[in-house]
């Protein structure tokens, strides 16, 4: 049931309902100082659902299905708003819809990664290969305010990983960096799995 309260600051209000639904955010970009100070701060739960959040949540989908800045996920710090709300493409469902995850966190994730290449909508020009795990648990709340959790593997997880971790402030390039302070062994020499030493 969407509520007419409000949780958000008056600045993330303007960002929100300066245009209607149909039209994208600025993405927020690395190679700007005051964008990264965004990118890099932990985002704050989602406490009610109410019409500016329903609002949020289809500019992000404008954005994100824009011909300039189209990807496969998007998370809420991307525009601006420090909020735990993402977006993800189903590359793992029929006709790969774009569905949204309100306070998302992982339960559970498997011990053996899966390494390939990512790039991030904030970050230009950049593709990496950062090690994942193979197979999470996720839990998050719909605009009704139940609560779900689903087990999720291969590239729709690492999709999931990635946005979650924008939430955290943590960019895909701060784990690559992370990973070359650790050993990995290799779990399979056909399918790119390690297993964190």
């Amino acid at each position: 049931m969407i509520k007419e309260d409000n949780q958000f600051t008056t600045e993330e209000l303007e960002l929100i309902n300066a245009f209607d639904a149909d039209v994208p955010f600025r993405v927020l970009q690395t190679t700007n100082s005051e964008d990264l100070k965004i990118l890099k701060t932990q985002s704050t739960e989602i406490n009610s659902i109410n019409l500016d959040l329903a609002h949020l949540i289809q500019r992000m989908h404008a954005t994100v299905t824009s011909e300039n800045s189209k990807g496969v996920g998007i998370a809420a710090p991307q525009v601006g708003i420090n909020r735990q709300v993402i977006l993800v493409q189903r590359v793992d469902k029929e006709d790969k819809p774009f569905e949204f995850y309100i306070n998302p966190r992982i339960i559970w994730q498997s011990e053996i990664l899966r390494e390939g290449d990512e790039g991030c909508l904030s970050i230009p020009d950049v593709y990496k290969s950062v090690k994942r795990s193979l197979v999470i648990t996720i839990e998050f709340q719909n605009l009704e305010n139940e609560i779900f959790s689903e087990t999720l593997e291969g590239f729709v997880a690492v999709i999931f990983q990635h946005e979650i971790d924008h939430l955290d402030g943590i960019l895909f390039t701060d784990r690559i960096e992370s990973q070359f302070q650790s050993q990995f062994i290799e779990a399979s020499d056909k399918m790119n799995l390690y297993y964190e030493k």
